[in-house]
């Protein structure tokens, strides 16, 4: 008869945390660790080939993966060094490695253009309002929002060091109607109860704010509003509004807004990177003591209007004593502006640097409809410095043919001249023209001057005649009064060649004046025979 035996198997057991502790198992013993519900090995012997004494944990379903995997070391394909020596390199769990990037994802928008207002906010919140790290370095972490379209609501409201990155403008989409898309908070905030700017200081103000790499879509309202906001950083953003040029220009559809509580608590010193503004009533506004942002590398298109600054300001009242101050606007690219491209009501200091201008103040017309100056200074102390207008190329001396045979000319010859800039400001128009002079018997028009107002006009240029031996550098001042309706011209040159030539090239001057708009039209006469020559000039026009 078959004899069935039923034996039980035991391993060595014990608590892991409490008395010795985990003892040295023997080569291939197991122990269980009751308390911490962990399995142990004996490694055994170095004599039997392991390579050191001790005990090796066993994996089983109670063990977390993400703190237990502490085997991470940076490598990239390579043999570098992380540690004191190749053979003791910096180990990080998965879980620590996870955490280095904080994706929306883990707080459960998709951007799957569904409503994600609150799921938002709330990791906003946590990561950066959290009473648990509020003002730690360590939680200043960067908030990623992979590619998608995430729907808003109401306003994301940002505190200081809010960071929110995307994977690129048009990749990373936010939609948003009729309020700020983003509004800067100040410290004091708490998670669900933003506080009022009333209670900002320098100490707690919005600050060290970063936005970077997605696109916001307004159907109307604002993009981005900066409420007392220091020292952030906004690049590589599309923000897109729904104005089309010829709408009515109604409610408060701005790119972006900056507002200041106080002259000492205001919005000041944020770059703005490559930042592109389009389809807005107004790309970027502000009536307060805004001072030291500076834009630079931004594309701004079909606009009412570029730049406002100070339009609405009332000088003396909190936050509006100056208005907006040094603040700089460079290298950016202006396109089909139906007004002014940059406005300045109140404030000084501000600077425009090496800006292009294309289609600024023409009503949505060409250059030929002009109706405003591209850059309308009203306070002095702004600056225009190397901007290049194609208000210039098109309005100075396009002519077609370059001289007709019976001295009239098209449109350009009858079209008043809107300044490229306006106000008291010194401009340096640093581009040079061209032009050739053929043999003219009597004065006609060469190229045109804006000269509106009371106003110097500056004009050095340098000729060189393409049949006889003769160099002209020389420099036209115009003085324009108003009151009277008249200019004085005089000219002033240097001259190498045969000095019975020396005034074969004369200027005369033509002031008209149509609904407002003065222009100085400069003719030539030129009586060396056959000539066709080379006329360069450079504009300087002091208002």
């Amino acid at each position: 008869m078959a004899v069935v035996q039923i034996s039980r198997i035991q391993v060595r057991r014990g608590q892991k945390n409490q008395g010795t502790g985990l003892p040295q198992l023997a080569s291939g013993e197991l122990g269980w660790a009751v308390d911490s519900q962990e399995l142990f090995i004996g490694n055994g012997a170095v004599s039997e080939g392991s390579p050191y004494v001790g005990n090796t944990k066993l994996l089983s379903e109670h063990d977390n993966l993400f703190e237990f995997a502490n085997t991470y070391v940076y490598k990239k394909g390579l043999n570098i060094q992380t540690g004191v020596s190749t053979n003791a390199p910096v180990l990080r769990t998965l879980q620590e490695r996870l955490d280095d990037r904080v994706s929306i994802r883990s707080f459960g928008a998709y951007g799957d253009g569904l409503d994600q207002t609150a799921i938002i906010q709330q990791a906003i919140d946590q990561l950066y309002l959290n009473a648990s790290n509020k003002g730690q370095s360590q939680a200043r972490v960067v908030l990623h929002f992979e590619a998608g379209t995430y729907a808003l609501t109401d306003s994301i409201y940002l505190p200081p060091y809010c960071t929110i990155q995307g994977a690129g403008a048009d990749k990373t989409i936010f939609t948003s109607g009729e309020f700020p898309a983003f509004k800067t908070i100040n410290e004091s905030s708490t998670p669900g109860n933003y506080a009022l700017d009333a209670t900002s200081t320098t100490q707690n103000q919005a600050r060290n704010i970063s936005l970077s790499e997605f696109t916001i879509q307004s159907t109307g309202g604002t993009g981005i509003a900066l409420v007392s906001c220091a020292s952030s950083n906004f690049t590589n953003l599309n923000i897109v509004g729904s104005y089309s040029i010829g709408d009515t220009v109604s409610g408060s559809l701005n790119g972006i807004t900056l507002e200041a509580l106080s002259t000492a608590v205001n919005t000041k010193e944020n770059i703005f990177t490559n930042v592109n503004i389009e389809k807005f009533v107004t790309a970027v506004k502000s009536d307060n003591d805004v001072i030291d942002n500076k834009w630079i590398n931004c594309e701004l298109k079909t606009l009412w209007q570029g730049f406002a600054f100070g339009i609405d300001t009332i000088l003396g009242v909190d936050g509006q004593l100056t208005g907006p101050i040094n603040n700089i606007i460079q290298t950016c690219k202006f396109d089909t502006i139906y007004r002014s491209a940059i406005k300045i009501v109140a404030g000084k200091e501000n600077t425009s640097s090496s800006n292009k201008f294309y289609r600024v103040g023409n009503e949505g017309g060409t250059d030929l409809n002009i109706a405003h100056p591209v850059i309308d200074f009203t306070t002095s102390y702004n600056r225009s410095i190397g901007d290049w207008f194609e208000r210039t190329d098109v309005m100075a001396n396009n002519r077609t043919p370059a001289f007709a045979a019976d001295n009239t000319y098209p449109e350009w010859t009858t079209m008043q001249y809107v300044p490229e800039v306006k106000g008291p400001v010194i401009t340096d128009l640093d581009y040079t023209h061209q032009l050739s002079i053929g043999q003219l018997n009597q004065f006609t028009k060469l190229f045109k001057l804006p000269a509106e107002g009371i106003r110097a006009l500056e004009v050095d240029y340098l000729y060189k005649s393409a049949i006889i031996q003769a160099y002209r550098s020389g420099k036209m001042t115009i003085i324009v009064d108003p009151v009277n309706d008249t200019y004085n011209l005089s000219d002033d040159f240097d001259f190498t060649g045969t000095e019975s030539e020396a005034n074969n090239l004369l200027f005369d001057a033509e002031y008209t004046v149509d609904d407002g708009t003065a222009t100085i039209s400069i003719k030539a006469q030129n009586t060396t025979p056959s000539d066709i020559g080379e006329f360069h000039y450079k504009i300087k026009t002091k208002a």
